[in-house]
């Protein structure tokens, strides 16, 4: 629970000083200490407070007045205030902003302080709550559409594992992984906030670092068991010590933030990195999986395909391309519900039109056992299992249903107990403010309806006693208000007053105003006590009901999130196929071998972009197998080389996310590991040049590879010089073919490269066409068989607007470097009698290994100088042959 910072022992009103803190500011001072680097709340009426360096930071973030009371060891105190009503807007501003926040909340009434320590006691407060990026459950301050994932690193016994938790929903994973994968898992992740111990090894990738007793593996172990009351996790799954370690680590954080009220957990679900095809965090950048360039959704891979009429289906998709399958049976499962709904248009239609209805349950329900649920939510959970349980049925009357959908289908029903208590129990749209009532449905507590009519008769009888007064005054302006303060009294305008004054008008003065002059009555103030208590004992009936429908449904917590999850792979099955059938997509044929077949292919992301130019995409080919893995493709700059190679890629993620791929045909073998170097950019905050990047990138390509791998390059070596870049460009080549034999689209400029067709006997050419019209060059976008007859890169500098005399000046200078290549061969001239890769390996390190063995072996104090010299002979003719 929250430590409760109460008063001083004898607190002393008074006004700030430097000679000591008053009982509020050394309450505030303590409160902050706790709260260590987070921004402090601190509660004081209808307001949050910021002091000091908080209130600075506050006020430039949100852009509020930052003003000043006090002193503080000399100095005025900066300060600045949020509306306590309008508080989540403000903290969403300053968790976007990258902080955390602490909520001291008032943890007793005015009434009670000054019942526990006399008229001038201070309330005592709490921190109740850290707001951080990774645990958020509000509504206004999530993205419906995008999970938020909290995750924690966990290191025991040379292992590595990740935990990671959706409060929002309750989801709960485990995943077991190691060093080399750690970067490539969490960028699939993509977490609003990464913890880990602070010993950790990672500490580059993580938000924040914790103590190291909350990620002990034996602590981790209890925790779980404590948390899901359990004796033993046999039941959940494998666990190593590294994944303890990260459970243990993320569940202390999670009781951290909230203060001892844990959010809702389900079981965590254990799983390996390797059930998912390895995308690193580079490669995710360049195919823009599921963020784009410019960091948003739009123009992104999962922007494209997206068809989803729910949050929770958008957010299930986007994992789903985040982590594609390495399973094929599990693979060809979501297929089969895909094809369902895709030749069936009437039923995709249906069960799209159901599921826009429904609200987003596996949110409510996270708001709800967070302990910040509403009414709203309840009503949400209400008619969201009502929605499921009606297209569950529908759904069961399916003839030959694929696997899937019989397991899903039974998921949507069972909670008709809950669903006809909700119904009875609330109004047709609850409010999101309980404090008000009105939420509890009439007829659903005989005493509660009896309060309510108490209180409406009290209202009613206010009414007529309004009428009364203004016929035995004379004072048509005379109204019956009500207040916070005075609470219902009467109010007449300032000219009329004096009738009101006498002392046998049986009126009492309560307040004048500038324009008005306010009374009460004893018949009024009978009535208004009548019509205050029923008020309030409803109020307390409401909450009463409000806290025992919240636990109903808190109990059947693991069924409700069961069927969220349901409704989430429906919706994104119907949206696939809907974006299928608009698209007209293929189905995919996921095969053993190692191939790529792909006809008519396109890129989901730029035909779109073609289409809303009124432009027409150019499908293109792909057909990679044992004989024919490395396809060279050469072409001028803007010809599709890139768009080529990049819609491939997204290919194979769409096939194994278990989509149909944009293509008239496609069949591929499982692809184990996805690699794209196709564009970079300098990394200057860790001291990387954009041409360091390209080959840091390329060096991960060339050590991570396997033959069930596919790999993209684009203009590697282009960022140094010409013979360097061409001399790295070739060696790269003979690389991927000889060592790696992985599936691989290497485009490239070096026309010089495709000498190696020659040599290489699973490397062939291709090309992007290309014509000159008049003088025009003209960009066909296709694919064709052999080199490209030539660059274009003057035609592609005329055709971006280079002055014509530059471009008449480059031509000459081409007339001559070609002129001298013809000559003596050019950038390849002798490249032809190079021994392939592996043989050349295989020379150089012998040849090195024979001289490093001479120096090895030498005992040079025990040379004579003869024999010195002869030594030296012998190193220098190694040398020689080096």
């Amino acid at each position: 629970m929250a430590a409760v910072v109460p008063p001083p022992a004898d607190p002393v009103a008074g006004s700030m000083s430097s000679a000591a803190p008053t009982p509020m500011m050394a309450q505030y001072l303590a409160l902050k200490e706790e709260a260590g680097d987070c921004l402090l709340f601190y509660r004081m009426g209808d307001f949050f407070e910021l002091f000091f360096d908080d209130a600075k930071i506050a006020s430039s973030v949100l852009d509020i007045a930052l003003t000043s009371r006090g002193e503080h060891e000399g100095d005025k105190i900066p300060m600045c205030g949020v509306p306590v009503h309008a508080m989540e807007g403000y903290l969403a501003r300053l968790i976007k902003a990258g902080h955390r926040v602490a909520i001291a909340n008032q943890t007793e009434t005015p009434e009670e302080a000054k019942k526990r320590a006399g008229s001038k006691a201070l309330v005592a407060r709490a921190i109740i709550r850290v707001v951080t990026a990774g645990t958020l459950t509000e509504e206004a301050l999530l993205d419906s559409r995008t999970a938020n994932w909290c995750a924690a690193v966990g290191e025991a016994s040379g292992g590595v594992a990740i935990a990671c938790a959706d409060i929002s929903t309750g989801r709960f994973e485990l995943i077991e992984t190691d060093a080399a994968r750690l970067g490539a898992e969490l960028a699939r992740l993509n977490p609003a906030e990464t913890i880990a111990c602070d010993a950790t090894d990672f500490a580059e990738l993580m938000t924040a670092l914790r103590p190291k007793i909350d990620f002990d593996s034996a602590g981790g172990e209890a925790r779980l068991k404590r948390l899901f009351g359990v004796a033993t996790l046999d039941g959940f799954g494998q666990f190593s010590r590294a994944g303890l370690a990260a459970a243990g680590g993320l569940v202390a954080y999670l009781e951290h933030t909230a203060k001892g009220s844990l959010p809702f957990l389900r079981p965590p679900r254990v799983s390996r990195a390797e059930a998912a095809m390895a995308i690193d965090a580079a490669t995710r950048e360049s195919l823009e999986l599921t963020v784009s360039s410019a960091g948003a959704r739009k123009g992104s891979l999962l922007d494209a395909v997206d068809r989803t009429v729910t949050g929770a289906g958008a957010r299930l998709l986007g994992a789903d391309i985040a982590a594609p399958l390495m399973d094929r049976a599990a693979i060809d499962a979501r297929l089969d519900l895909v094809t369902l709904f895709h030749d069936d248009a009437g039923l995709r239609d249906g069960i799209r039109a159901t599921l826009r209805a429904l609200p987003d349950i596996g949110r409510a329900l996270g708001r709800l056992a967070a302990g910040r649920g509403s009414p709203r939510d309840l009503g949400q959970l209400r008619d969201g299992l009502d929605g499921a349980w009606r297209l569950g049925e529908k759904l069961d009357r399916l003839a030959d249903a694929p696997a899937m959908l019989r397991e899903l289908a039974p998921q949507l029903r069972g909670h008709g107990a809950l669903i006809d208590l909700l119904t009875r129990a609330l109004v047709p749209e609850p409010p999101v403010d309980a404090a008000h009532g009105g939420y509890i449905a009439e007829g659903y507590d005989a005493a509660l309806d009896d309060l309510r009519d108490a209180g409406a008769g009290g209202r009613r009888a206010i009414a007529a006693l309004e009428g009364e007064y203004r016929a035995r005054t004379g004072i048509s302006a005379l109204k019956i208000r009500h207040n916070g303060v005075l609470g219902y009294h009467i109010e007449v305008p300032a000219r009329s007053a004096d009738a009101l004054m006498k002392p046998d008008s049986g009126f009492t003065h309560r307040q004048t105003l500038a324009g008005v002059v306010r009374f009460n009555a004893p018949e009024l103030h009978d009535v208004a006590v009548k019509v205050t208590q029923a008020g309030a004992h409803a109020l307390s009936a409401e909450a009463a009901h409000l806290e025992d429908l919240t636990g109903q449904a808190l109990a059947c917590r693991e069924p409700i999130a069961a069927t969220a999850d349901a409704l989430a792979r429906i919706d994104v099955a119907a949206g696939l196929a809907e974006r299928a059938a608009e698209g007209g997509w293929t189905r995919p044929d996921l095969v053993e071998h190692s191939c790529f077949e792909i006809e008519g292919g396109r890129h989901p992301v730029v035909e779109a972009a073609v289409a809303r130019a009124g432009g027409r995409f150019v499908a293109n080919d792909c057909k990679l197998s044992e004989d024919s893995r490395l396809w060279l493709v050469t072409g001028p700059n803007m010809g599709g080389k890139s768009t080529f190679l990049r819609q491939n890629a997204l290919i194979a993620v769409l096939a194994q996310a278990g989509s149909y791929v944009p293509a008239a045909r496609a069949s591929l073998g499982l692809v184990d590991r996805l690699f794209s170097r196709v564009g970079a950019s300098d990394n200057l905050a860790r001291g990387r040049s954009t041409f360091m990047v390209e080959m840091v990138e390329t060096a991960a390509i060339l050590a991570q590879a396997t033959p069930r791998s596919f790999v993209i390059l684009d203009e590697v070596g282009r960022g140094t010089s010409t013979y360097d870049g061409l001399a790295i460009a070739w060696a790269v080549v003979e690389a991927i073919h000889e060592d790696n034999r992985c599936r691989c689209l290497f485009a490239t400029h070096y026309h010089e490269l495709t000498r190696l067709a020659e040599r290489c006997d699973a490397l062939s050419l291709h090309h992007v066409r290309a014509r000159e019209w008049k003088g025009e060059l003209v960009l066909l976008h296709e694919l064709a068989e052999g080199p490209a007859d030539r660059s274009y890169g003057l035609a592609v500098a005329r055709l971006a607007g280079m002055p014509p005399a530059t471009v008449k000046r480059a031509k000459a200078v081409l007339d001559k470097l070609e002129a001298g290549r013809a000559k003596t061969g050019g950038l390849a001239a002798g490249l032809d009698e190079l021994p392939l890769f592996a043989a050349a390996a295989h020379a150089e390190e012998e040849k090195v290994d024979a001289l490093r063995h001479e120096l090895e072996t030498l005992d040079v104090d025990a040379l004579s100088p003869r024999e010195a010299l002869d030594i030296l002979y012998k190193l220098k003719g190694l040398a020689g042959e080096a």
